[in-house]
């Protein structure tokens, strides 16, 4: 099973960025995700098309399971 962290911030455009990270720890919380975005926020480490992100949105876990055909 493929495990990914997405990470949405708004953006200082008016528009969303999602970031994702594979495989998170399995304890990840949503504080521990909005304490790393809100560092990359303070930092500016992230620019996208000249944006910046202004603010955490949200932080999701996609669970994919790959099967393969026989």
């Amino acid at each position: 099973m493929k495990r990914t962290l997405e990470i949405t911030f708004a953006l200082d455009d008016a528009k969303t960025k999602a970031i994702s990270l594979l495989d998170p720890r399995e304890d990840l919380t949503r504080e521990e995700a909005q304490k790393w975005a809100d560092n990359v926020i303070a930092k500016k480490a992230i620019v996208v098309k000249g944006a910046l992100p202004t603010a955490f949105q949200k932080a999701i876990v996609r669970t994919v399971e790959e099967e393969e055909l026989a």
